[in-house]
């Protein structure tokens, strides 16, 4: 009895133990605090993590334009020279799942509906475009993609506005996820189990 009771303890912490590996590893992640000393500026291309290319972005919040107070510092997509920037970074990535999350803001001033494309990889991995009416508030929006082989992926965020007042954009989060146990191995090795615990009885 005390035999059987120690098995299944065993599975217990063994299947805890594949559960446990389906966790996710930040890659990269950016909420642009840090930026320009914590102080918003118009028209900012001084990113750590991030490329301003084809017009401007804005670099607000914390009391400069802070249309959404308690965000900290985020990015206006749609510089002050009225010509929308694009965004990119350039990731290496291994082979692998992966999650990205991100926060959008409609535009917080005019009536206009303002648009945000998301790629990576140049669109070969993910290629999504949204819409958020004025005044809505940050929206979390999340995309998995798969890497089949180790690659160099561009993540562009890229502006559609054509004005001075764009989508907003903070919280980015790259996240590696370990792949989940298939049921199928949870049954081979429910099986497998099964096996000894039969084993040890005919044994005793």
């Amino acid at each position: 009895m005390k035999s059987k009771s120690f098995i299944c303890m065993l599975t217990g912490l063994f299947l805890i133990g594949l559960v446990g590996t389906a966790q996710a590893t930040i890659i990269f992640s950016d909420n642009f605090n840090a930026e320009n000393g914590g102080v918003g500026v118009v028209n900012y291309s001084g990113f750590a993590n991030w490329t301003v290319s084809a017009g401007t972005v804005d670099l607000i919040g914390n009391g400069y334009y802070d249309f959404l107070p308690g965000n900290g510092l985020y990015v206006d997509m749609d510089g002050s020279t009225g010509n929308a920037g694009i965004m990119t970074n350039n990731l290496s990535l291994a082979a692998g799942n992966y999650v990205l999350s991100y926060n959008l803001a409609g535009n917080q001033l005019n009536g206009s509906t303002e648009q945000v494309d998301v790629q990576v990889a140049l669109g070969s991995l993910v290629n999504a475009t949204h819409s958020l009416n004025q005044n809505d508030p940050f929206t979390t929006f999340i995309q998995s993609f798969t890497v089949s082989s180790p690659t160099i992926a561009d993540l562009s965020f890229i502006g559609n506005g054509g004005d001075n007042i764009g989508m907003l954009l903070d919280n980015i989060v790259l996240e590696q996820v370990a792949p989940v146990p298939e049921p199928s191995t949870l049954l081979l090795l429910g099986a497998g189990l099964g096996g000894l615990v039969f084993w040890r009885k005919k044994r005793q």
